[in-house]
């Protein structure tokens, strides 16, 4: 499977700089795995990322080591780096976790929100839209990623933004999983509508527990989807 390492860029990516190249590396990978870019039990190849991104094999190896080190990825039996593939009770713990800390920053987002914020997550709120419309999967996944975060940027809590973007780093493969699945992207619209309407009122308990009962609506397509079409192949490998 051919993978975007850079969200929302399906078709071209800027060129890495040369400072910092496991930085910038590990940052493309941390966006695609939380946009799910990447599928459960997917193989990572060291040399097909080195080879696609045009860079050394040592700078891909420290960001993946990184990624695995935050359990994201997981070493195979056979000694290949994988995406993780959560059991369902890794994905229950996951989403009740996901439960608290995305519900207290949607609470704070929604009494901190700014003129600017409600234009923001208008235009989140469009993209992710017009995704839907389109059926495009890969594009759905990114602007939904990119709704969620900018709600939770709102609440300004930086140490909180980053324990929900750990989390969102385990589960983004799994949500990607379970799609395509017309039925779980009709739901899932209907719930960011509410999700909108919340914000712009600027309620922060409405907020959320729109916020809440997005995540446990989705909860049961993903954790279905956590036993089929999620064991590890070659065919999955990265090539450049």
């Amino acid at each position: 499977m051919q993978n975007s390492l850079a969200a929302g860029e399906p078709a071209q990516m800027s060129p890495l700089q040369r400072d910092s190249l496991q930085q910038q590396i590990y940052e493309r990978l941390h966006a695609g795995l939380i946009a799910g870019a990447f599928r459960p039990g997917e193989v990572i190849s060291t040399r097909g990322l080195a080879t696609q991104l045009g860079v050394s094999a040592m700078p891909v190896r420290e960001a993946l080591t990184r990624l695995t080190a935050e359990g994201a990825l997981e070493l195979t039996p056979s000694r290949n780096l994988a995406v993780r593939i959560l059991s369902r009770a890794d994905f229950d713990e996951v989403t009740a976790i996901r439960t608290e800390l995305e519900g207290m920053a949607a609470a704070r987002a929604g009494a901190a929100r700014t003129a600017t914020d409600v234009t923001t997550i208008r235009a989140r709120h469009a993209d992710l839209a017009d995704a839907a419309e389109s059926g495009d999967i890969d594009r759905y996944l990114s602007a939904n990623a990119a709704f969620h975060a900018s709600i939770y940027a709102v609440a300004r809590w930086p140490l909180l933004l980053s324990m929900i973007q750990r989390l969102w780093l385990i589960a983004g493969p799994a949500i990607r999983a379970c799609l395509p699945d017309q039925t779980h992207l009709g739901r899932s619209m209907a719930c960011h509508d509410t999700i909108l309407a919340a914000f712009l009122t600027g309620d922060g308990a409405a907020l959320r527990a729109a916020i809440i009962a997005d995540i446990a609506t989705a909860a049961p397509d993903i954790r279905a989807s956590l036993t089929i079409g999620t064991t590890r192949s070659n065919d999955d490998e990265i090539q450049s």
